[in-house]
Parts: C-alpha cells; sequence; structure tokens
C-alpha cells in the first residue's frame, strides 16, 4: 500500500501513524477507526537511511527492555549455505537433521529427506514447488546423501522460486544489498559461487528445466541467469540469519535485516520453530531512546577486536566503529589483552593494549614499560595460541589438561583474555563432572577456585553483553555452575556442623537463590534450540531441589 493512501477509505492521506510511520490516513477519525486493525501491526521504529550506512531501523520512541519490536515471518529459509560436507543434513520437507548413514529419499526427487512420509515434502511453500526441478537431475548421477548439499545451492533456487509464486517477495528480496561490486568477477568469492551454486545448478537442473519449457509452452523460472544467481548469493550471505535450532538454517526477513550491526546490540531476537514458519520476535535488550537505532550483531561477541572487525569486513564488507571496537580495553574487560613479557632481564607486569584498535596497522604498548608489537605480531601470536587451545578443546581434555592450558595462558595473554575465557568455561563445566573431581572429591581450595572462576566469567559476560542479546547460553551455564558449586561449600559446612557460621552460609544461598532467578530471566527466550530448552529445564530442577532444601531447613533468605 502507498504511504500517501488512507489505511481506512484508501483515498489520499497525509496524516501518519506516529508510533509506527508505516500507514497513512486521511483524517484523524480515520485514523482511530482502524487502530483495533493496526494495533497488531504498528511497529515503534521507521525506516530511516544514512549516508554511512544507508538503510536502517529507527526507534519512533523510547523502548525498555522487553519492549517487542518487530514479529515477522521469512521471506525464504533454508539449509544454511557453506554447510561442512560431512555429517548430517537437514530434510528440505521439515528442516530437522536427517541422522544415519543411509537415509531415505524423497520419491519423486530422490532428495535426502528424514522420511518419505515428510509432511513437509508435499507443502509447496517448503519443499513441494523445488521438487519438480530437482527432480530434473538424472538420479544415475547422484553420488551420495552429500550430493546436493555440497553446492550450498538449495537456499538459492528458493529464492529464485519466489519469482512466480511470491513475485512481490521477490522484489522485496532483490532491494536488499548485495555487495556485487566486492564480490565480482575474478574474486574468490566470485569463483566460489560460480563453481558451487550456478554451475551445479545450471548444469543439472536449470538446463533440462529450458527444455522442458520449451516442449511445454510453460515459463517456470523467468530469471537463472548467472547475474542474478550471484545477486541472490551475495544477498544471503550478507543479509541472511542463521536460525540453530536442531539443524543451520538461514533465512531473509523483508522488516528485520535492515538492522544495523553493533558488537554491544540493543535489540535480541529469537525465532519460532519450523512449524511456525521460523517466525522472528525482536525486542529490546537494553533502554533504547527514540530517535536511536536499533542494532543487532552480525559476528560472534566472544571474539576479540581483531577477529570481529576482519570477519565483518570479509563477509559484510564493511568496519566496524562501535564503542566496544573503539575501546582498545574493550569495555574494561582486556578481552584481547596480553601480558608483557619486558626484556630478557625481568617481565615488568604490564600489560599490552592497541594503541588504536581502529587502525589495523597499530602498535600494541606496553602500560609499564617502553616495549612495544606489531599489530602482526600480535596477531601471529594469538593465532598460534589458538590452535593450540582448540587442539586441546578438541581432544576431550580432563581438568588437568585445561588447567595446564590456562597456566601456559597466563604467560602470553591476560587472565581475562578470550582465549582464557573459552578455556575457564570449558573448565567449570568439568568440576563437579569428572572423575577425580566429582562434588565429593573436590577439595575447598578446588570449590573456592571454581566460584572465583565463575563470578570472573559472569563479570566479562555481563560487560560484553549487558543486554543478553548475544551470550544467554553462556550466563546461563555459568550462573547454573555458581549455584551448583555454592550449594557443595554449603552442604558440606551444613553437613559438618557448622551452622554456628550462618552469616557465610547465608551469603552463599542468597547467591544461589540470586543466579537460578537470573537464569531462569536470561534464558526466558531461549525454548527452541535444543541446548536451550535442555538449560532450561535444568535450572527449573535445580530451583526446585534448592527451594525444598532451603523450606528443609528452615531458611529465611530474607535476612541480612
Amino acid at each position: 500500500m502507498s504511504d500517501k493512501i488512507c489505511a481506512e477509505c484508501q483515498e489520499p492521506a497525509e496524516l501518519k501513524c506516529s508510533g509506527c510511520k508505516m500507514v497513512s490516513y486521511c483524517s484523524k477519525d480515520h485514523q482511530k477507526k482502524h487502530w483495533k486493525q493496526h494495533k497488531a501491526l504498528c511497529r515503534p521504529f521507521e525506516i530511516g537511511e544514512t549516508a554511512e550506512i544507508g538503510k536502517c531501523l529507527i526507534a519512533t520512541r523510547d523502548l525498555n527492555p522487553g519492549d517487542l519490536i518487530l514479529v515477522e515471518q521469512p521471506l525464504v529459509y533454508g539449509p544454511t549455505p557453506h554447510m561442512v560436507e560431512e555429517g548430517p543434513v537437514p530434510c528440505p520437507g521439515c528442516c530437522r537433521l536427517i541422522v544415519g548413514e543411509k537415509s531415505p529419499r524423497c520419491p519423486n526427487c530422490d532428495f535426502p529427506v528424514c522420511d518419505p512420509g515428510c509432511p513437509g515434502l508435499c507443502d509447496m511453500e517448503n519443499h513441494g514447488h523445488e521438487c519438480m526441478i530437482l527432480g530434473l537431475r538424472d538420479i544415475s548421477a547422484i553420488n551420495g546423501l552429500h550430493d546436493f548439499y555440497r553446492q550450498d545451492a538449495l537456499l538459492a533456487l528458493r529464492c529464485l522460486l519466489l519469482q512466480k509464486r511470491h513475485p512481490k517477495k521477490y522484489a522485496q528480496l532483490l532491494e536488499m544489498q548485495s555487495h556485487l561490486d566486492k564480490r565480482g568477477s575474478g574474486t574468490d568469492t566470485y569463483n566460489d559461487i560460480q563453481d558451487r551454486v550456478f554451475n551445479y545448478l545450471d548444469d543439472n537442473f536449470f538446463r533440462p528445466l529450458k527444455c522442458m519449457e520449451m516442449k511445454t509452452g510453460k515459463n517456470i523460472l523467468p530469471d537463472t541467469s548467472k547475474e542474478t544467481i550471484h545477486k541472490i548469493c551475495g544477498i544471503i550471505d550478507v543479509n541472511a540469519l542463521e536460525i540453530n535450532q536442531d539443524a543451520e538454517i538461514s533465512a531473509l526477513y523483508p522488516t528485520a535485516y535492515l538492522m544495523e550491526h553493533n558488537c554491544v546490540p540493543n535489540s535480541v531476537h529469537s525465532f519460532d520453530n519450523v512449524s511456525q514458519g521460523y517466525k522472528i520476535s525482536i525486542r529490546a535488550a537494553l533502554p533504547i531512546k527514540k530517535g536511536e537505532h536499533i542494532s543487532t550483531m552480525y559476528t560472534h561477541a566472544l571474539w576479540g577486536t581483531q577477529a570481529r572487525r576482519e570477519h565483518l569486513r570479509e563477509t559484510k564488507y564493511f568496519s566496524c566503529r562501535c564503542k566496544r571496537c573503539s575501546d582498545p580495553t574493550e569495555l574494561g574487560t582486556n578481552f584481547s589483552a596480553l601480558v608483557c613479557m619486558g626484556t630478557n632481564e625481568q617481565p615488568c607486569g604490564g600489560i599490552q593494549l592497541p594503541l588504536d584498535p581502529l587502525d589495523d596497522t597499530t602498535e600494541w604498548t606496553c602500560s609499564k614499560c617502553e616495549i612495544r608489537l606489531t599489530n602482526n605480531e600480535v596477531s601471529y601470536l594469538v593465532n598460534q595460541i589458538g590452535e593450540e587451545v582448540d587442539h586441546v578443546q578438541l581432544s576431550s581434555p580432563t581438568v588437568r589438561d585445561l588447567d595446564a592450558v590456562l597456566t601456559k595462558l597466563s604467560t602470553f595473554v591476560h587472565p581475562n583474555h578470550y582465549h582464557c575465557y573459552a578455556v575457564k568455561h570449558s573448565l567449570i563445566q568439568l568440576y563437579g563432572y569428572q572423575q577425580g573431581y566429582m562434588p565429593s572429591q573436590m577439595t575447598d581450595d578446588t570449590l573456592i577456585k571454581k566460584a572465583s572462576m565463575c563470578r570472573e566469567l559472569l563479570d566479562v559476560t555481563k560487560r560484553l553483553d549487558p543486554g543478553n542479546s548475544r551470550l544467554p547460553l553462556y550466563t546461563g551455564v555459568i550462573l547454573h555452575e555458581l549455584h551448583l558449586v555454592n550449594m557443595i561449600m554449603v552442604k558440606r559446612k551444613w553437613d559438618l556442623g557448622m551452622k554456628t557460621r550462618v552469616k557465610g552460609i547465608l551469603a552463599m544461598l542468597q547467591e544461589c537463590n540470586k543466579c537460578l532467578a537470573e537464569a531462569k530471566q536470561v534464558l526466558q527466550h531461549e525454548f527452541t534450540t535444543p541446548a536451550g530448552e535442555k538449560l532450561n529445564k535444568l535450572i527449573s530442577t535445580s530451583a526446585q531441589e534448592f527451594h525444598r532444601w532451603i523450606e528443609r531447613n528452615k531458611i529465611d533468605l530474607s535476612k541480612n
């Protein structure tokens, strides 16, 4: 509908809804009359545009944490491109992972599916429409389960299929930024898309489709040109949101894609599952003032500034200059800081930070001595450390293995460095669960060490993600583990008849209660992922057990 037409009577209109700026009215009477219908759709933002970032979402009123900003269905969704070539793949009908070495096949196109009777296979909005095109390939040429997914082509094909079935959706999709100027002919990205998507689709499906169209006189896919497919792949790479539920799914949304990036985002989004069509709900994570831009995060919150900015340049084609990237200490966390090695005679005890983290050629200076490092030297050192940490983390490490790595890391990087964070987060999930470190086997010193580690991790996490926008699962795990270690210490003292130390015990119990309540709040929108659902159930069970113990021992948590 034109923004100059009254939503109630379709006559010319100049008066816009003050809440969302999305619809117009010819009079206030018609605006009031239309409110019942418009209320559910009224959005607290308008679409603006700036020279620096292009189109964006701008709040049209003050928003508080938890306020709903936007709910919408995707234009299209499908398996995430660039998936690994081994391991389970999603069913095209229901998007659940296909388990087992020998998967069943779609009876019409021979595509790998979870079950030949999967309802989504016949649904024209899911697999039904593409099934006919996929069935054009010579079945004898299929090379096993991963043949289709290896080419990363299904989501691009689903985008192309919007041309005839949903032309308005297709037009919305083509309005999205593709950055073809940065991924054109001759680039590695162009060559990769040409081989993995265009050549694969054209050789196996589009050529037989054109022959069929010539015979029948039907025009099923008007445009399958190389230029269009490259543009669509660019649109997917730049704008798609990833949904990690049972399988890795990518979806393109008509409005949500306009949220700009910030390494401290002020919004949080959650997805319904496949039965609800992966509907997205976006809420305020932090207070948002009228006129402020609504932001999300395009990269990983637990990467250092160098890694985040490099990823954004390579995949989203811009250099982030947000407050976290601009701050050498990363909001006071020292998340990328190194320990200064000093001179050959004696380490000085200082820390190394970049002079200007927004400059890729910046020097790193020490807080106590004159030693300086180049950005390339730091990058090399951190990458070497990262490879070693990854190797240990992927080899089913023991508590001793991770403790040894952490000790080694302390020579080179700050205790809050993101490599240390990763090791500590793994460690707190091994203390209390691994043989030799079961609750009854841990010494008091080990319990105190775990509790201290949890509090350190919690402090860093809250600084990096104050709105619980990107790290709710990490935060939930830390809070739950802090509760558990406190309860082990409390029960140990209780069983030893040390009830006289009520103040210390009461403080730990109050912290337990606070951790469980905060974890529940942090995870309130994490019910559609297997990990989120499992963690929510675990915390619910722990809360019930905690309150039963409190009641049984007649403890008043409200005391000072």
